[in-house]
Protein backbone atom coordinates (compact mmCIF):
# COMPACT_ATOMS: atom_id res chain seq x y z
CA UNK A 1 0.00 0.00 0.00
CA UNK A 2 2.83 1.91 0.89
CA UNK A 3 4.82 1.75 -2.78
CA UNK A 4 1.11 2.34 -4.46
CA UNK A 5 0.34 5.49 -2.25
CA UNK A 6 3.94 6.62 -2.37
CA UNK A 7 3.15 10.15 -2.71
CA UNK A 8 0.82 10.73 0.31
CA UNK A 9 0.42 8.65 3.84
CA UNK A 10 -1.45 5.84 3.62
CA UNK A 11 -4.46 6.77 6.16
CA UNK A 12 -5.02 4.22 9.40
CA UNK A 13 -7.83 4.07 11.35
CA UNK A 14 -9.07 2.29 14.49
CA UNK A 15 -12.66 1.26 13.62
CA UNK A 16 -15.33 -0.90 15.29
CA UNK A 17 -16.47 -4.51 14.48
CA UNK A 18 -19.61 -6.19 16.50
CA UNK A 19 -19.67 -10.22 15.66
CA UNK A 20 -21.59 -12.60 16.95
CA UNK A 21 -20.00 -14.73 19.66
CA UNK A 22 -19.23 -17.63 18.09
CA UNK A 23 -16.49 -16.02 15.44
CA UNK A 24 -14.59 -14.06 18.43
CA UNK A 25 -11.96 -17.27 18.85
CA UNK A 26 -11.58 -17.45 14.69
CA UNK A 27 -11.18 -13.63 14.44
CA UNK A 28 -8.55 -13.94 17.60
CA UNK A 29 -6.72 -16.84 16.27
CA UNK A 30 -6.53 -16.31 11.75
CA UNK A 31 -7.95 -12.58 11.59
CA UNK A 32 -10.98 -11.21 9.79
CA UNK A 33 -12.24 -13.86 7.08
CA UNK A 34 -13.63 -11.36 4.51
CA UNK A 35 -14.97 -15.36 2.41
CA UNK A 36 -18.01 -15.26 4.91
CA UNK A 37 -18.82 -11.76 3.84
CA UNK A 38 -22.75 -11.60 3.66
CA UNK A 39 -23.79 -14.84 5.33
CA UNK A 40 -24.90 -13.40 8.71
CA UNK A 41 -25.89 -10.08 7.21
CA UNK A 42 -25.84 -8.21 4.28
CA UNK A 43 -22.84 -6.66 2.51
CA UNK A 44 -24.36 -3.55 0.59
CA UNK A 45 -20.91 -1.86 -0.03
CA UNK A 46 -18.85 -4.70 -1.07
CA UNK A 47 -17.78 -8.22 -0.13
CA UNK A 48 -15.49 -7.85 2.71
CA UNK A 49 -15.12 -7.03 6.12
CA UNK A 50 -16.90 -3.92 7.60
CA UNK A 51 -15.45 -1.72 10.00
CA UNK A 52 -17.50 1.23 11.59
CA UNK A 53 -16.20 4.55 12.90
CA UNK A 54 -19.25 4.47 15.52
CA UNK A 55 -19.19 1.44 18.44
CA UNK A 56 -22.62 2.65 18.65
CA UNK A 57 -23.25 1.45 15.48
CA UNK A 58 -21.19 -1.41 15.73
CA UNK A 59 -23.36 -2.73 18.60
CA UNK A 60 -26.26 -3.78 16.52
CA UNK A 61 -23.80 -6.36 15.18
CA UNK A 62 -22.53 -7.43 18.86
CA UNK A 63 -24.33 -10.75 19.69
CA UNK A 64 -25.46 -11.46 22.71
CA UNK A 65 -24.18 -14.39 24.56
CA UNK A 66 -25.94 -16.54 27.20
CA UNK A 67 -24.79 -14.56 29.92
CA UNK A 68 -26.39 -10.77 27.42
CA UNK A 69 -22.44 -10.19 27.51
CA UNK A 70 -21.13 -8.63 23.88
CA UNK A 71 -18.15 -7.83 22.30
CA UNK A 72 -16.76 -6.33 19.54
CA UNK A 73 -13.05 -5.48 18.14
CA UNK A 74 -11.50 -2.38 17.84
CA UNK A 75 -9.26 -2.75 14.65
CA UNK A 76 -6.53 -0.90 13.34
CA UNK A 77 -7.62 -0.48 9.52
CA UNK A 78 -5.26 0.65 6.71
CA UNK A 79 -8.40 2.37 4.90
CA UNK A 80 -5.73 4.27 1.92
CA UNK A 81 -7.70 5.66 -0.76
CA UNK A 82 -11.54 4.92 -1.07
CA UNK A 83 -14.35 5.10 -2.81
CA UNK A 84 -18.24 4.50 -2.27
CA UNK A 85 -18.88 0.27 -2.61
CA UNK A 86 -21.74 -1.61 -4.04
CA UNK A 87 -23.18 -4.73 -3.25
CA UNK A 88 -21.39 -6.91 -5.97
CA UNK A 89 -17.84 -5.82 -5.13
CA UNK A 90 -15.35 -8.91 -4.13
CA UNK A 91 -12.48 -6.40 -4.06
CA UNK A 92 -12.24 -2.48 -4.55
CA UNK A 93 -12.58 -0.84 -8.32
CA UNK A 94 -10.45 0.36 -9.89
CA UNK A 95 -9.51 4.39 -9.85
CA UNK A 96 -9.06 4.62 -13.66
CA UNK A 97 -10.96 1.94 -15.40
CA UNK A 98 -9.36 3.47 -18.87
CA UNK A 99 -5.78 3.46 -17.18
CA UNK A 100 -5.37 0.39 -14.79
CA UNK A 101 -1.62 1.49 -14.03
CA UNK A 102 -3.44 3.40 -11.37
CA UNK A 103 -4.25 0.67 -9.19
CA UNK A 104 -6.73 0.22 -6.96
CA UNK A 105 -8.86 1.70 -4.68
CA UNK A 106 -7.63 0.47 -1.27
CA UNK A 107 -11.08 0.22 0.43
CA UNK A 108 -14.73 0.65 0.14
CA UNK A 109 -17.20 3.20 2.00
CA UNK A 110 -20.54 4.38 2.67
CA UNK A 111 -20.25 7.97 1.88
CA UNK A 112 -16.45 9.09 0.58
CA UNK A 113 -17.01 12.90 1.95
CA UNK A 114 -17.91 11.82 5.61
CA UNK A 115 -17.52 7.91 5.66
CA UNK A 116 -18.93 6.10 8.73
CA UNK A 117 -18.61 2.05 7.21
CA UNK A 118 -15.21 0.93 5.91
CA UNK A 119 -15.10 -2.05 4.31
CA UNK A 120 -12.07 -4.25 3.65
CA UNK A 121 -10.78 -7.22 1.25
CA UNK A 122 -7.54 -8.15 2.37
CA UNK A 123 -6.26 -9.61 5.91
CA UNK A 124 -3.35 -7.30 5.49
CA UNK A 125 -5.22 -4.30 5.83
CA UNK A 126 -6.51 -5.23 9.41
CA UNK A 127 -5.44 -5.78 12.76
CA UNK A 128 -7.79 -6.49 15.56
CA UNK A 129 -6.31 -4.63 18.65
CA UNK A 130 -8.52 -5.05 21.53
CA UNK A 131 -11.36 -6.95 21.90
CA UNK A 132 -14.22 -5.26 24.03
CA UNK A 133 -16.56 -7.17 26.31
CA UNK A 134 -19.85 -5.24 28.03
CA UNK A 135 -22.97 -5.94 29.42
CA UNK A 136 -26.07 -5.72 27.09
CA UNK A 137 -26.84 -1.81 27.21
CA UNK A 138 -30.19 -3.47 26.89
CA UNK A 139 -29.77 -5.50 29.80
CA UNK A 140 -27.90 -2.96 31.61
CA UNK A 141 -30.98 -0.27 31.02
CA UNK A 142 -33.43 -2.90 32.10
CA UNK A 143 -31.74 -3.04 35.57
CA UNK A 144 -31.79 0.57 36.01
CA UNK A 145 -34.34 3.23 34.93
CA UNK A 146 -32.14 6.26 35.64
CA UNK A 147 -29.62 5.58 32.94
CA UNK A 148 -30.58 5.58 29.08
CA UNK A 149 -30.20 2.92 26.81
CA UNK A 150 -26.32 3.18 25.80
CA UNK A 151 -24.75 4.50 29.06
CA UNK A 152 -22.90 0.96 30.24
CA UNK A 153 -20.96 0.96 33.44
CA UNK A 154 -20.71 -2.39 32.70
CA UNK A 155 -17.97 -2.30 30.49
CA UNK A 156 -16.30 -5.17 32.02
CA UNK A 157 -12.75 -5.44 29.73
CA UNK A 158 -10.26 -4.25 27.15
CA UNK A 159 -7.86 -7.47 25.97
Amino acid sequence: MLKENSSRKVEERRLFHGTSPKKLDDICRDNFDFRLSGTRVGHIYGQGAYFATSAKYSNDYAGKDSTCRQRMFVARVLVGSYTVGTEEMRQPPFKDTADKSKGMYDSCVDDVANPSIFVVFDNNQVYPEYLITYLSPYHAHSHSSNQPPYSNPYLTSMH
